[in-house]
């Protein structure tokens, strides 16, 4: 291992404030031949990295270990440095000992785990080759998906910029669901006064194209040229693009009867549809809107289809402000306003004193607590049983109408957009950014940006804001010429290629032809464009022909082999996909949600990339339980299907595990969200658990034999 350079990271107290890592240097020290073994505070900081430059020109190091946290936060940081110091970026490895270990166990478990990550990733570190980037010409053009306030804010930003825009919505209209709220807060003008002025300018801008009542039906293609297919009345159109922008918005929520049965009560209205009533009298009419002539009273409900025990737990963010605004318009029209709330939220600036303040100021009622029931009464209005929390009592009030104040939900369509796209999503189903500190506009797809509320409830200067974030991420992308894109892609032997046609079969991209060679002889051959890295033909290929040059079959092995070294029997192997099952364990490592830590993780790029005899081989090097993990199927694979690609080769893998006389049931498959720390942990702990129970088995049943075995002399 001369040449190499290991830089095991504090990371403050969140690393050294768990492991030894000065024991830990000298451990990797020890096992290993690496010519650098340091530690440092902060490896990504500026100094830390300034000190692996140095380093590599002093030492003549040709390849960096980075002990520290997950790859998917600064492994690009680290590439970057050792490149400007003049090693290939892609003789880099990182060892995850903060979110996979630091954060989730404790003791000499933790320092043994750690040394194992380190030793795991030298052994893939050395089999490493350096690659080179793809150069791809970008289309200079741009496809924002959604025409209300955030896709219009994207469309225009773009389209200022010199961008040509792509603009489809699926309704007839511009404006989204900003239209539908008229009622203004007090001192300032109607929503749609915002709203109009973006619709004009779009419809008017020489460099946006609308498209309305159109939908996007596929998308294929990568960063930088996207091939468009949108299904709109006049017909179907295919449009090449360099970048998407997703701003698909929200739906106000729909009570569900089974939980609200009192919605279907004609007292009851949604604050979307108190909106409309007053949106249908005439602007500045000062009369009661016909609606509600002869109410005297009207009650509130907040968070009605929010902070849900399961269904669904967060806040939706804007109800409150939407509710005062409501009661303060009522109020103006001298109707009593009595408002029931579990707590009022407010998150814009000023509203506790323009909202909330002005509110009680003008007799608007406010009663903390829980609803117990709502009920028709015999004079035609309803009571609302109420337990209130300072009272410590339960009250019934008579009340003429009940608004219940809906949260906001993902919309009802987005699922098939989602598929589309190839997008992932958090547990509520909004659309899940790629990192939401450092990458809280991008999706998980490269040159896939997302804006506004389609990530999660916000106001309208949220919106705008985001939407401009992402227009300007979207900018950085098509202000180029060329993309430099990862050299990690699929590569074919041709020596060992038999011209079976598997890998071509399989790949998710079509990034694989058959063709004849100069002797006439059918081979594989990658279309290395087209490639996104997915390893699939590679965990499919019968002959071992196909491989992935960032996920080598030797490297993963020697993976294995350093994993499993010591203590194999005591040991769970996980191969994890990068972009869920991997972000998950992530995920329960920023939760700190401990697991047991016998399990060694495997990073590769898809659940796809795991060949059957890769797993054999696992077994064969004495693991007690191998566990492969990746995206939920169908939909949530980030390369189309490469999990379902794997889940067709499981009754293959148990039937050879049987046949080479390993037990099958040891072998296990799972799928696990980016968000599903929780998730990963039950499952390594049921893993833990068996391979526990099974252990004790043994040693009871070892006395019991030998004991016979006395009997027998």
């Amino acid at each position: 291992m001369s040449g190499i350079g290991v830089y095991i990271c504090h990371c403050g107290q969140n690393i050294a404030g768990v492991i030894d890592v000065q024991a830990l240097r000298e451990r990797v020290a020890c096992r290993s031949e690496a010519t650098v073994v340091k530690t440092n505070v902060f490896c990504c900081s500026e100094p830390g990295q300034k000190e692996i430059q140095e380093d590599i020109k002093e030492h003549g190091l040709e390849r960096v270990l980075v002990a520290a946290c997950s790859p998917r936060l600064h492994e690009v940081t680290f590439r970057r440095t050792i490149a400007q110091a003049g090693l290939n970026p892609y003789l880099l490895e990182m060892a995850n000992i903060r979110e996979q270990c630091s954060w989730v166990h404790r003791g000499p478990e933790a320092l043994d785990k750690a040394l194992d990550l380190i030793l795991m990733g030298l052994a893939r570190l050395v089999r490493l080759i350096p690659l080179q980037d793809r150069v791809v010409p970008v289309t200079r053009r741009a496809l924002v998906i959604g025409g209300g306030v955030g896709g219009l804010s994207a469309a225009l930003e773009l389209a200022d910029c010199g961008v040509p825009v792509v603009l489809v919505e699926k309704s007839v209209h511009l404006g989204g669901q900003v239209l539908r709220w008229n009622i203004p807060v007090p001192n300032a003008d109607p929503l749609s006064c915002f709203v109009r002025p973006l619709i004009t300018r779009a419809m008017l801008h020489p460099r946006i194209r609308v498209l309305d009542g159109s939908t996007l039906e596929d998308v294929q293609g990568t960063i930088g040229r996207f091939t468009a297919s949108i299904q709109g009345a006049a017909g179907s159109s295919t449009e090449e693009v360099g970048a998407v922008v997703v701003a698909t918005g929200f739906e106000p929520y729909n009570p569900d009867l089974s939980r609200y049965p009192f919605a279907s009560l004609p007292q009851v209205m949604t604050s979307v549809q108190l909106e409309e009533i007053f949106r249908k009298e005439k602007p500045g009419h000062p009369a009661t809107p016909s609606a509600l002539e002869g109410v005297r009273t009207v009650a509130f409900l907040q968070c009605v289809g929010s902070r849900l025990d399961e269904e669904y737990p967060h806040c939706s963010r804007i109800c409150c402000a939407i509710t005062l605004k409501q009661a303060l318009a009522l109020r103006a029209l001298g109707i009593e306003v009595q408002v029931f709330h579990r707590d009022i939220r407010l998150y814009d600036k000023n509203q506790e004193e323009e909202l909330y303040g002005r509110a009680r100021r003008l007799g608007v009622q406010f009663h903390r607590g829980t609803l117990k029931a709502v009920e028709p009464d015999s004079e035609g209005g309803l009571r609302i049983c109420w337990h209130d929390e300072f009272l410590q009592s339960t009250l019934c009030v008579p009340t003429d109408r009940l608004i219940c104040a809906v949260g906001l939900r993902p919309r009802s369509d987005a699922e098939s957009l989602r598929r589309v796209l190839r997008l992932a999503v958090s547990q509520d189903g909004y659309l899940l950014e790629a990192h939401p500190k450092l990458h809280p506009l991008e999706s998980a797809v490269e040159g896939v940006f997302l804006a506004g509320s389609c990530q999660g409830p916000k106001d309208v200067r949220e919106t705008v804001a985001a939407s401009v974030g992402a227009a300007a991420k979207a900018y950085q992308l098509l202000c180029k010429d060329h993309l430099l894109l990862d050299g990690m892609i699929a590569v074919i032997d041709r020596d060992r290629c038999t011209g079976c046609g598997t890998c071509a079969a399989e790949c998710p991209y079509q990034a694989i032809a058959l063709r004849e060679d100069e002797k006439g002889t059918t081979k594989a051959h990658v279309e290395t464009a087209a490639c996104k890295g997915c390893g699939v033909c590679a965990g499919c290929c019968p002959t071992e022909a196909a491989d992935h040059l960032g996920f080598p079959l030797e490297a993963l092995k020697a993976m294995v082999d350093a994993a499993l070294a010591e203590g194999a029997a005591q040991k769970i192997l996980a191969f994890c996909c990068h972009w869920c099952a991997y972000a998950g364990a992530d995920a329960a490592g920023v939760s700190r949600i401990p697991y047991p830590a016998n399990v060694r993780i495997v990073r590769v790029p898809c659940s796809g990339r795991i060949s059957a005899r890769l797993v054999l081989h696992t077994f064969k090097k004495g693991a007690s339980r191998v566990m492969v993990a990746g995206c939920h199927p169908p939909g949530d694979c980030h390369y189309i299907s490469g999990n379902l690609r794997f889940e067709s080769r499981v009754p293959r893998i148990r039937k050879l595990l049987s046949k080479k006389g390993y037990d099958p049931e040891r072998f296990s498959y799972h799928w696990v969200s980016a968000t599903e720390g929780p998730q990963f942990q039950h499952i390594v702990r049921r893993l833990a658990e068996a391979l526990e129970s099974e252990q004790k088995k043994t040693a009871s049943s070892a006395p019991n034999a030998a004991a016979g075995d006395e009997g027998g002399r």
